[in-house]
């Protein structure tokens, strides 16, 4: 991967998105560990039952090792990939000769693509998570000690988030200048898109520390940041909605339509994970049947948001164009984490709605066609990862087209 880019190609603060893309295709893979590997005395699979598997010692149905020990790679794969560019986007974020470019981005609508950077980071700590859990050993011994320096981290990421989007928002609302013809997209859900992964990120020492001070502190966090992004996400939606049925689709910022399916996955991980953090602390009952009745209607949600924007982008020419060999937009790395976040919340929703309640049983054939065509979903966001990175970051004369986002 090349250091310098030319001269004549501005960076772009969507190039986070990459990275951002191949940490969640990283935890997404670490859903078949967490779904097919059992664990019952942990709340997430780790060294101890990944080594059961290579030795053998866990007997599991014909076929479960290979896909958990091809999950196991890809994850570490992944994971690798996005800490590869993680670092080419600092560099690139701090060097001296982007500066001015940031600068201008500052005072411009497109401000609010900043918030890629805590995004990213936030995904960051989820990654490192997940990988000391399955690759450290004896490390989950040690997790309650974890918990609060991973509430640290949430808290400097959610406050440099909380400054980027409060200097973008008081910058409207102190000079005024917002023109609803330039925000004909939903760009601007990339700011709801990062204080949900910050809720979600509370919401797992609040679901799995035994401590109960620890646990309510998380949960407090979580539900804070949970409540900002659905007020954000009205507003983007109102607003957004309003300005494309008046002015027609902004078609270089296409990918944000799909970006409430992210936030939907999120948000709704962030509520069972509190759920269990409540049944475990304050004795508050789980019902099978409102988490049947919630996931579904979140996952139906996603599959109806992903097909509209299929239709859209598919009138507007983006997808052939963006992920065939003529667009060169950083933009596009948007697609990744709608595909990623489809794939997520589909493994909850088939383990939680339909395996956990008995209506399909594991590890028989109607349960592999529902993992199969799961797969399906994130095969294809692998390979579109693996093309856009390709393309835009292995490329020669990159020409970024930003949307005023």
């Amino acid at each position: 991967m090349q250091n310098q880019r030319p001269d004549s190609v501005p960076y772009h603060p969507s190039y986070w998105l990459a990275s951002l893309g191949s940490g969640g295709l990283s935890v997404s893979f670490f859903m078949y560990l967490m779904w097919l590997l059992p664990h019952p005395d942990t709340p997430m699979p780790t060294w101890i039952h990944l080594q059961g598997v290579w030795t053998q010692a866990e007997a599991l149905p014909a076929g479960v090792p290979t896909v958990v020990m091809l999950a196991t790679l890809a994850t570490l794969l992944l994971a690798a990939l996005h800490f590869v560019l993680l670092a080419w986007n600092i560099r690139q974020y701090s060097a001296d000769a982007n500066q001015q470019i940031l600068a201008a981005l500052r005072e411009s609508s497109g401000e609010i693509q900043l918030m890629a950077v805590p995004l990213t980071l936030a995904m960051t700590v989820n990654v490192c998570f997940i990988l000391g859990a399955l690759f450290v050993p004896g490390l989950w011994a040690y997790v309650e000690y974890l918990f609060p320096g991973a509430l640290v981290a949430f808290v400097v990421i959610g406050w440099h988030a909380l400054r980027i989007y409060g200097r973008y928002l008081a910058r409207f609302l102190v000079q005024g200048g917002y023109q609803a013809s330039e925000h004909n997209h939903l760009s601007g859900l990339i700011a709801a898109f990062t204080f949900s992964m910050l809720s979600v990120g509370f919401a797992a020492p609040a679901a799995m520390s035994h401590i109960q001070v620890v646990s309510a502190l998380a949960a407090t966090a979580s539900i804070f940041f949970f409540v900002v992004t659905v007020v954000i996400t009205l507003i983007v939606l109102v607003s957004g909605v309003s300005a494309m049925m008046t002015h027609g689709l902004q078609a270089k910022a296409a990918p944000s339509l799909w970006m409430l399916v992210p936030i939907l996955t999120l948000l709704g991980i962030e509520w069972i994970r509190i759920q269990h953090g409540l049944a475990h602390h304050f004795t508050s009952p789980q019902d099978s049947g409102d988490i049947f009745y919630k996931i579904t209607a979140i996952f139906t949600l996603q599959l109806a948001v992903m097909g509209m924007g299929f239709k859209v982008m598919q009138l507007t020419g983006y997808l052939r164009s963006h992920l065939g060999n003529s667009g060169r937009d950083p933009l596009s790395f948007g697609l990744i984490c709608p595909g990623v976040a489809l794939f997520v919340m589909g493994m909850f929703w088939w383990h939680l709605a339909w395996v956990q309640t008995g209506v399909i049983v594991k590890y028989e054939t109607a349960y592999w066609i529902g993992i199969g065509l799961l797969a399906c979903v994130q095969v294809v966001t692998l390979l579109a990862l693996l093309k856009l990175s390709r393309k835009l970051l292995m490329g020669q004369g990159v020409q970024i087209a930003g949307a005023n986002a």
